[in-house]
């Protein structure tokens, strides 16, 4: 079932099984506002602070906006210099899509999203289906023009945090490199072995779990190098709820990890972020030889599939 309605003030397309209901927001680069389980009525998103969205320009700091639910980054997450065909572009923060406003239609079953870059020559296509427990999202990324385009697409899905929750990484994850100055990781690139680390005062510090909200703390890491297998996400013991996302492992091969509890905003949520760049600009990326080039004329294409059970 798809049906046209209005959250927060914005106008939507909820997408439903007999276990899900899916909110997309068309107007806000197809923002994912709630992934809601029926049955055990657990919404997985991290939701919208404020009883309202406001739509932000296209070089605005995402940070001054809501920070919620499932934003797809592209064509990078930090803003930055890039050189595209003989020009420089400047990329926005965390990506141009977020702050796009998306075409749709509803075929069937499917919702489809459609939009067109205003700074490279790229179309952005996204269709979503919801059947039983499972919401499948298909990417098609088209680059129009004669120029390759260097770039990144990432998975910014805020989820909620519990203090109780197991995180999962995927199988065969040996160390991960951090990539954000912490008191607990460290400095930028130093790597850590998985699931635990041992603090200088003999403490562990675990990678699979989280502190509580009050912590005041962030952390965001990679999984170091590309991964061995596509799914990760998280287990809620007190509600009995499992998050899974499935993902091709060579078309995005890496896996990033944000998590605020309470140290951004006191925002409580966290992130698993498969990518297919590493990590977080170009000119990171490119450093790392880890940059996906989209050669003009064609096309990047993908699927996610979301569990949530």
């Amino acid at each position: 079932m798809i049906y046209e309605s209005i959250f927060k003030g914005t106008k939507s397309i909820v997408i439903e099984s007999e276990k899900l209901k899916v909110i997309v927001l068309p107007e806000l680069g197809g923002k994912l506002a709630s992934i809601f389980n029926k049955p055990k009525e657990f919404e997985l998103l991290f939701q919208n602070k404020a009883d309202t969205y406001k739509k932000a320009g296209i070089y605005e700091d995402f940070g001054n906006y809501d920070a919620s639910g499932f934003d797809d980054a592209f064509p990078s997450i930090n803003e930055g210099m890039v050189p595209v065909g003989g020009e420089v572009i400047k990329y926005p923060d965390h990506g141009e899509i977020w702050t796009m406003a998306f075409s749709r239609e509803i075929a069937g079953e499917k919702l489809v999203l459609h939009g067109v870059s205003s700074i490279l020559s790229y179309e952005y296509k996204k269709i979503l289906s919801v059947q039983g427990d499972q919401l499948l999202i298909q990417y098609i990324i088209n680059n129009t023009g004669t120029a390759d385009i260097p770039c990144l697409w990432a998975m910014h899905c805020l989820i909620r945090c519990e203090e109780d929750m197991e995180l999962i990484f995927p199988e065969g994850t040996k160390e991960i490199r951090n990539v954000y100055k912490s008191k607990y990781l460290g400095e930028v690139d130093r790597i850590h072995p998985y699931p635990s680390v041992l603090m200088e005062d003999g403490s562990e510090f675990r990678l699979d779990r989280i502190f509580p909200e009050n912590a005041g703390k962030c952390e965001k890491y990679y999984v170091n190098g590309k991964v061995d297998t596509g799914m990760c996400g998280a287990y809620y013991p007190g509600r009995d709820v499992a998050y899974r996302v499935y993902f091709h492992k060579e078309r995005l091969p890496y896996l990033g990890f944000w998590l605020t509890e309470g140290g951004f905003r006191g925002d409580y949520n966290c992130a698993m972020e498969p990518a297919n760049g590493f990590y977080d600009s170009i000119a990171t990326a490119l450093k790392n030889n880890a940059v996906y080039n989209l050669k003009a004329g064609e096309a990047l294409t993908f699927d996610l599939k979301i569990e949530l059970k």
